[in-house]
């Protein structure tokens, strides 16, 4: 991508931002209802009881109930209530008399679900994916007591709701779909035409042959349906930034996401079904309820649109300055701001508040480390941006490429920021090349989406560590990939003409006051800062 066209992008995007609410609404298409139905068991008669799974479905359904406007129409169907007799019932009769012609459905199951290879001899003729009611027999199968997904999703795709969104999360394996889904791999941006077409989209927690897990990072929560309310929660799953969620956009966000975090042994998948005319289920994050400033503030943190970001989070500020998001949000601001005499009283606000992980992007550990190291880091992290003494180029290739195949990342235009595009699985490199006349000592600090930060060695060379990359001289850093959160990250780089023992053996987290060696005023001085910003997020 050429700069202009990185330009004329985010132009696009901002101008998106920019939409109101009023404009959304105007369109030519009837908004309806916005309706969610769940369906959660975790006592199982004969099958292995789960832990989360009734926790999901409840804990999913008041997210988007709170956050983000649905309404509840059914009553969720959980534990021995979720036989066989009334999932159907719930499908063919209660959803078929409630929805109406612009209604928004979400349909979210957790559970378990099967799948059956039928052969014969070593042709495999088909696999058909099951989903499993609460009174289903086994542990031997018997096939007629579960529900087929290919002629439940028919039927759910014949119910009159313009929009519908299937979410399966099954604690146990993945679901074979057969040739119900059609698979895509594009997070749709939003377009007015895309709300008036029919729209049939499927979300699974994992693939036919992996085992998808019960509990993750989110307590009471699947690492599945946890990252969901995640996504919803925050904003992360709104991948452009334009304070609207498709459900293609969802499917992406959660595919990359979950695939990350399990380092990949679970990988959701996402398409489209029977009678899916290309249309999207948009979920808006533009309204002023305390949730939906959150996330579009989040959102704007991650695109570096700074002045939007500094808006909505004084606006936070002013309906909630004690509530835990407020002040984890005001953290980030104030860390960008650099006072950082706010960011420790911030600090050790959230973490006298013992928080339960999951309601703020940064863990209870986390900011116990980010204390630790506030003390010593805080004035090397007032140095401003000057002019760089060093030539930086970030290189790509793919995970399982070969290691000297290297490409310049693909420049893109983050809000106020120019910054690179990394894809998901890729490896990055720096090329680092001295332009002065004396040897330059070169350090590395990441600061991650969730505003998490810690210093990272740049080199494998002891040479270049200890006596600095010689002048006129490039090199190349470790090879480095991002496994923790996805988003926007920042690098920064310290160049100093002197070896700085600060920076090669800096202070474990746990270091506590005096005892830490801080850095010397007058190395300080001598000190020159760049930035470099990449985004994890996928390509549009």
């Amino acid at each position: 991508m050429t700069a202009p066209n990185a330009k004329t992008e985010f132009l696009e995007r901002k101008a998106e931002r920019e939409f109101t609410e009023t404009e959304v609404a105007s369109n030519s298409v009837e908004q309806g209802r916005s309706l969610v139905v769940v369906i959660g068991i975790n006592e199982y008669i004969h099958w292995q009881k789960l832990k989360n799974a009734v926790q999901d479905a409840v804990g999913l359904q008041q997210t988007l109930i709170d956050k983000l406007g649905f309404s509840a129409p059914i009553p969720p169907l959980l534990n021995e209530a979720a036989t066989k007799a009334a999932i159907t019932f719930l499908i063919e009769d209660q959803l078929r008399e409630e929805v109406q012609k612009d209604d928004s459905l979400v349909l979210f199951f957790a559970g378990h679900g099967h799948t059956r290879v039928d052969k014969a001899g070593d042709i495999v003729l088909g696999e058909t994916g099951f989903i499993i009611p609460a009174e289903a027999r086994g542990p031997k199968e018997v096939w007629s007591d579960y529900i087929q997904i290919d002629p439940l999703l028919q039927s759910i795709s014949w119910l009159p709701a313009r929009h519908i969104l299937v979410i399966l999360d099954s604690c146990h394996s993945g679901f074979a779909l057969g040739e119900a889904m059609k698979s895509f791999r594009d997070a749709v941006r939003y377009e007015k035409d895309l709300s008036s077409r029919l729209s049939r989209k499927v979300i699974t927690s994992a693939r036919r042959e992996q085992l998808a897990l019960d509990n993750g990072p989110i307590p009471g929560h699947s690492l599945f349906t946890g990252t969901l309310v995640d996504g919803f929660n925050w904003g992360k799953a709104d991948l452009d930034g334009n304070g609207l969620i498709t459900s293609s956009e969802l499917g992406l966000f959660i595919q990359q996401k979950v695939g990350q975090t399990s380092e990949s042994k679970q990988t959701p998948d996402f398409g489209s079904f029977y009678l899916d005319d290309r249309g999207e289920m948009v979920i808006s994050l533009r309204n002023q309820s305390f949730d939906a400033l959150k996330a579009r503030a989040f959102s704007a943190l991650q695109s570096r649109e700074l002045k939007f970001f500094k808006e909505r989070v004084e606006e936070l500020i002013a309906l909630n300055p004690s509530s835990p998001e407020s002040l984890y949000l005001e953290y980030r601001l104030r860390f960008a701001e650099n006072d950082f005499e706010r960011v420790v009283e911030i600090i050790n606000t959230l973490l006298s508040l013992n928080l339960s992980n999951g309601l703020i992007p940064l863990s209870q550990e986390d900011l116990w480390d980010i204390e630790g190291r506030l003390y010593c880091w805080a004035s090397v992290f007032s140095i401003t941006e000057t002019t760089f003494p060093v030539q930086v180029n970030v290189l790509v290739r793919d995970a399982g490429g070969v290691p000297d195949k290297l490409e310049n990342a693909e420049k893109i235009r983050l809000g106020d920021v120019e910054g690179y595009r990394i894809e998901h699985r890729k490896v990055f490199r720096l090329s680092l090349t001295n332009t002065t006349s004396h040897p330059l000592h070169i350090y590395m600090v990441e600061i991650d989406s969730n505003g998490y930060f810690q210093p990272i060695i740049l080199w494998k060379e002891e040479d270049i560590l200890f006596d600095g990359l010689p002048p006129g001289e490039t090199k190349l850093s470790y090879p480095f990939v991002q496994t923790g959160s996805t988003g926007t990250c920042e690098i920064r780089l310290f160049a100093s003409p002197k070896r700085l023992k600060f920076f090669l053996f800096p202070a474990s987290p746990g270091a506590r006051g005096s005892s830490i060696e801080l850095i010397e005023e007058e190395d300080l001085t001598q000190i020159k800062m760049k930035p470099i910003y990449y985004s994890m997020t996928s390509k549009l």
